[in-house]
């Protein structure tokens, strides 16, 4: 994620005034082939609205969405092809700035600043 540049280490000295730090953790994970992975994900239940973010994006769609685009779709004989983007979550922009604790891999006096969203912010989905 460091290679992506998805957030910039700054000092907690330089975070404005009156903005709170959004938690983190860290994710692990033991894949069938005995793979571990660890994957930091942001904890959204820690943002507050209005201040971190002030719109929300569901990532799913409404079944009555879903039945109206799969009848039009065999209504008009269209070819449907689906996709899954691997770093979906990790392109999104932020538009607001938010600031992550992450003492687990940084030390206590610095924090990150995030420039993309990542796993678990509340806007990630957008």
């Amino acid at each position: 994620m460091e290679l992506r540049k998805i957030w910039r280490v700054i000092k907690r000295a330089s975070i404005p005034k009156g903005r709170r730090l959004v938690k983190s953790k860290l994710v692990f994970d033991v894949k069938r082939s005995g793979l571990c992975k660890v994957r930091l994900v942001a904890c959204g239940y820690s943002q507050i609205p209005g201040v971190d973010f002030t719109e929300f994006y569901p990532t799913v769609i409404s079944d009555l969405s879903w039945r109206i685009l799969m009848t039009a779709m065999l209504a008009w004989k269209f070819e449907a092809k689906i996709i899954d983007v691997s770093t979906a979550f990790l392109n999104g922009d932020l538009d607001v700035d938010i600031y992550m604790k992450c003492s687990e891999v940084h030390g206590e006096d610095e924090t990150l600043h995030l420039i993309h969203a990542i796993y678990g912010l509340v806007k990630s989905a957008r």
